[in-house]
Protein backbone atom coordinates (compact mmCIF):
# COMPACT_ATOMS: atom_id res chain seq x y z
CA UNK A 1 0.00 0.00 0.00
CA UNK A 2 1.37 3.42 -0.93
CA UNK A 3 1.43 6.04 1.82
CA UNK A 4 1.07 9.75 1.11
CA UNK A 5 1.63 12.82 3.24
CA UNK A 6 -1.72 14.11 4.44
CA UNK A 7 -0.61 17.73 4.05
CA UNK A 8 -0.27 17.13 0.30
CA UNK A 9 -3.88 15.89 0.06
CA UNK A 10 -6.05 17.48 2.74
CA UNK A 11 -6.98 21.16 2.99
CA UNK A 12 -5.11 22.95 5.80
CA UNK A 13 -8.26 23.39 7.90
CA UNK A 14 -9.17 19.71 7.64
CA UNK A 15 -5.57 18.64 8.31
CA UNK A 16 -5.61 20.55 11.61
CA UNK A 17 -8.76 18.69 12.65
CA UNK A 18 -7.24 15.31 11.77
CA UNK A 19 -4.02 16.17 13.66
CA UNK A 20 -6.03 16.61 16.85
CA UNK A 21 -6.85 12.90 16.82
CA UNK A 22 -4.07 11.20 14.82
CA UNK A 23 -0.96 13.41 14.72
CA UNK A 24 2.13 11.37 13.82
CA UNK A 25 0.10 8.20 13.17
CA UNK A 26 -0.28 6.30 9.91
CA UNK A 27 -4.01 5.92 9.33
CA UNK A 28 -6.08 4.19 6.65
CA UNK A 29 -9.08 6.02 5.22
CA UNK A 30 -11.55 3.49 3.75
CA UNK A 31 -13.52 4.08 0.59
CA UNK A 32 -17.12 5.16 0.92
CA UNK A 33 -19.50 2.22 0.75
CA UNK A 34 -21.91 2.24 -2.15
CA UNK A 35 -25.40 3.11 -1.02
CA UNK A 36 -27.68 0.12 -1.11
CA UNK A 37 -30.56 0.23 -3.55
CA UNK A 38 -34.22 0.00 -2.59
CA UNK A 39 -35.12 -3.20 -0.80
CA UNK A 40 -31.54 -4.47 -0.47
CA UNK A 41 -31.15 -3.83 3.24
CA UNK A 42 -34.42 -5.58 4.10
CA UNK A 43 -33.98 -8.42 1.61
CA UNK A 44 -37.24 -7.41 -0.05
CA UNK A 45 -35.67 -6.85 -3.45
CA UNK A 46 -34.17 -10.35 -3.53
CA UNK A 47 -37.50 -11.91 -2.58
CA UNK A 48 -39.28 -9.85 -5.23
CA UNK A 49 -36.81 -10.91 -7.93
CA UNK A 50 -37.18 -14.59 -6.99
CA UNK A 51 -40.96 -14.33 -7.03
CA UNK A 52 -40.99 -12.59 -10.40
CA UNK A 53 -38.58 -15.15 -11.85
CA UNK A 54 -40.86 -17.96 -10.70
CA UNK A 55 -43.90 -16.23 -12.22
CA UNK A 56 -42.10 -15.81 -15.56
CA UNK A 57 -40.98 -19.44 -15.48
CA UNK A 58 -44.49 -20.73 -14.90
CA UNK A 59 -45.90 -18.40 -17.57
CA UNK A 60 -43.33 -19.72 -20.06
CA UNK A 61 -44.42 -23.24 -19.13
CA UNK A 62 -48.02 -22.46 -20.09
CA UNK A 63 -49.68 -21.09 -16.94
CA UNK A 64 -52.35 -18.45 -17.62
CA UNK A 65 -52.50 -14.89 -16.32
CA UNK A 66 -55.56 -15.52 -14.13
CA UNK A 67 -54.10 -18.75 -12.75
CA UNK A 68 -50.87 -16.97 -11.79
CA UNK A 69 -52.80 -14.08 -10.24
CA UNK A 70 -54.69 -16.47 -7.98
CA UNK A 71 -51.62 -18.53 -7.06
CA UNK A 72 -49.45 -15.52 -6.19
CA UNK A 73 -52.22 -13.33 -4.71
CA UNK A 74 -51.64 -10.57 -7.26
CA UNK A 75 -53.93 -8.81 -9.69
CA UNK A 76 -53.94 -9.90 -13.35
CA UNK A 77 -52.57 -6.43 -14.20
CA UNK A 78 -49.57 -6.94 -11.91
CA UNK A 79 -48.90 -10.38 -13.42
CA UNK A 80 -48.98 -8.89 -16.93
CA UNK A 81 -46.41 -6.25 -15.98
CA UNK A 82 -44.11 -8.99 -14.70
CA UNK A 83 -44.41 -11.50 -17.55
CA UNK A 84 -44.40 -8.90 -20.32
CA UNK A 85 -41.08 -7.59 -19.07
CA UNK A 86 -42.04 -4.12 -17.91
CA UNK A 87 -39.14 -2.95 -15.75
CA UNK A 88 -40.15 -1.90 -12.28
CA UNK A 89 -38.93 1.56 -11.33
CA UNK A 90 -39.57 2.39 -7.72
CA UNK A 91 -41.51 5.68 -7.34
CA UNK A 92 -40.62 8.37 -4.81
CA UNK A 93 -41.97 7.46 -1.37
CA UNK A 94 -44.10 9.77 0.72
CA UNK A 95 -46.78 8.97 3.30
CA UNK A 96 -49.62 9.89 0.94
CA UNK A 97 -52.32 8.31 -1.18
CA UNK A 98 -50.65 9.68 -4.32
CA UNK A 99 -47.38 7.90 -3.55
CA UNK A 100 -49.18 4.71 -2.51
CA UNK A 101 -51.06 4.66 -5.84
CA UNK A 102 -47.80 4.96 -7.75
CA UNK A 103 -46.30 2.02 -5.86
CA UNK A 104 -49.44 -0.07 -6.27
CA UNK A 105 -49.69 0.67 -10.00
CA UNK A 106 -46.05 -0.42 -10.38
CA UNK A 107 -46.87 -3.73 -8.66
CA UNK A 108 -44.75 -2.99 -5.58
CA UNK A 109 -47.37 -1.84 -3.10
CA UNK A 110 -45.74 -4.16 -0.54
CA UNK A 111 -42.68 -1.89 -0.46
CA UNK A 112 -44.75 1.24 0.23
CA UNK A 113 -46.52 -0.49 3.11
CA UNK A 114 -43.24 -1.87 4.49
CA UNK A 115 -41.68 1.63 4.56
CA UNK A 116 -44.83 3.21 6.01
CA UNK A 117 -45.15 0.69 8.84
CA UNK A 118 -41.42 0.72 9.55
CA UNK A 119 -41.44 4.52 9.88
CA UNK A 120 -44.33 4.21 12.31
CA UNK A 121 -42.57 1.60 14.43
CA UNK A 122 -44.95 -1.16 13.39
CA UNK A 123 -44.11 -4.65 12.17
CA UNK A 124 -45.49 -5.99 8.90
CA UNK A 125 -47.85 -8.98 9.35
CA UNK A 126 -46.29 -12.36 8.62
CA UNK A 127 -46.18 -12.95 4.87
CA UNK A 128 -46.71 -16.66 5.44
CA UNK A 129 -50.12 -15.98 6.96
CA UNK A 130 -51.27 -12.85 5.14
CA UNK A 131 -51.10 -11.50 1.60
CA UNK A 132 -51.37 -7.82 0.78
CA UNK A 133 -54.05 -6.48 -1.56
CA UNK A 134 -53.61 -3.77 -4.13
CA UNK A 135 -54.57 -0.27 -3.10
CA UNK A 136 -58.37 -0.36 -2.99
CA UNK A 137 -61.17 1.93 -1.87
CA UNK A 138 -63.04 0.27 0.99
CA UNK A 139 -66.38 1.40 2.49
CA UNK A 140 -65.63 2.41 6.08
CA UNK A 141 -68.84 0.77 7.29
CA UNK A 142 -67.17 -2.61 6.70
CA UNK A 143 -64.42 -1.94 9.23
CA UNK A 144 -65.17 -2.68 12.86
CA UNK A 145 -64.10 -0.14 15.47
CA UNK A 146 -64.46 0.89 19.08
CA UNK A 147 -67.33 3.34 19.36
CA UNK A 148 -65.83 4.78 22.57
CA UNK A 149 -62.46 5.71 21.06
CA UNK A 150 -61.23 9.17 22.04
CA UNK A 151 -59.73 11.35 19.30
CA UNK A 152 -56.68 13.27 20.48
CA UNK A 153 -55.21 14.33 17.14
CA UNK A 154 -56.27 16.59 14.31
CA UNK A 155 -57.53 14.86 11.20
CA UNK A 156 -55.66 17.02 8.68
CA UNK A 157 -52.61 14.78 8.63
CA UNK A 158 -54.56 11.57 8.16
CA UNK A 159 -57.05 12.12 5.38
CA UNK A 160 -54.39 11.92 2.66
CA UNK A 161 -52.84 8.70 4.01
CA UNK A 162 -54.09 5.22 3.04
CA UNK A 163 -55.64 3.07 5.71
CA UNK A 164 -53.92 -0.23 6.53
CA UNK A 165 -56.50 -2.89 7.38
CA UNK A 166 -56.63 -6.58 8.30
CA UNK A 167 -59.17 -9.12 7.06
CA UNK A 168 -59.32 -12.13 9.33
CA UNK A 169 -62.17 -14.18 10.74
CA UNK A 170 -64.39 -12.77 7.96
CA UNK A 171 -63.99 -9.32 9.54
CA UNK A 172 -62.21 -6.10 8.62
CA UNK A 173 -60.38 -4.10 11.28
CA UNK A 174 -57.94 -1.21 11.22
CA UNK A 175 -54.30 -2.20 11.58
CA UNK A 176 -53.04 1.31 12.35
CA UNK A 177 -55.31 1.92 15.31
CA UNK A 178 -58.89 2.78 16.12
CA UNK A 179 -58.17 6.51 16.42
CA UNK A 180 -57.15 6.69 12.76
CA UNK A 181 -60.44 5.16 11.64
CA UNK A 182 -62.41 7.44 13.96
CA UNK A 183 -60.69 10.47 12.45
CA UNK A 184 -61.71 9.42 8.95
CA UNK A 185 -65.30 8.95 10.06
CA UNK A 186 -65.23 12.34 11.72
CA UNK A 187 -64.52 13.74 8.26
CA UNK A 188 -67.79 12.02 7.20
CA UNK A 189 -66.01 9.84 4.67
CA UNK A 190 -68.00 6.89 3.37
CA UNK A 191 -64.95 5.16 1.88
CA UNK A 192 -61.18 5.51 1.94
CA UNK A 193 -58.15 4.13 0.12
CA UNK A 194 -56.53 1.20 1.88
CA UNK A 195 -54.09 -1.66 1.66
CA UNK A 196 -55.57 -4.81 3.18
CA UNK A 197 -53.69 -7.70 4.74
CA UNK A 198 -55.88 -10.73 4.04
CA UNK A 199 -55.57 -14.06 5.81
CA UNK A 200 -54.38 -16.54 3.20
CA UNK A 201 -56.86 -19.09 4.55
CA UNK A 202 -59.71 -16.69 3.76
CA UNK A 203 -58.44 -15.35 0.44
CA UNK A 204 -61.17 -16.98 -1.68
CA UNK A 205 -63.91 -15.72 0.63
CA UNK A 206 -62.44 -12.21 0.63
CA UNK A 207 -62.01 -12.14 -3.16
CA UNK A 208 -65.50 -13.41 -3.97
CA UNK A 209 -67.34 -11.32 -1.38
CA UNK A 210 -65.33 -8.11 -1.33
CA UNK A 211 -62.12 -7.96 -3.36
CA UNK A 212 -63.70 -8.06 -6.80
CA UNK A 213 -66.07 -5.21 -5.92
CA UNK A 214 -63.55 -2.76 -4.44
CA UNK A 215 -62.42 0.14 -6.60
CA UNK A 216 -58.75 -0.19 -7.57
CA UNK A 217 -56.11 2.49 -7.12
CA UNK A 218 -55.44 3.03 -10.82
Amino acid sequence: MKYENAKDILPASLLKEVQKYAEGKAIYIPKCEKTKGWGEASGYREKLNKRNALICSRYAAGAGIVELAEDFYLSPESIKKIVYGKKIKLPVYSPSIYSAKQYSDAGVGEEWVRIYLENGGLETPDGEEFFLSELVKIPLRLIEDDADVIINKKSDGYTDVPLIALFEGHRFRSFCGEEYLALLRKEKKNAHWAFIFVSRKEYSYYLNNFGKQFQRGT
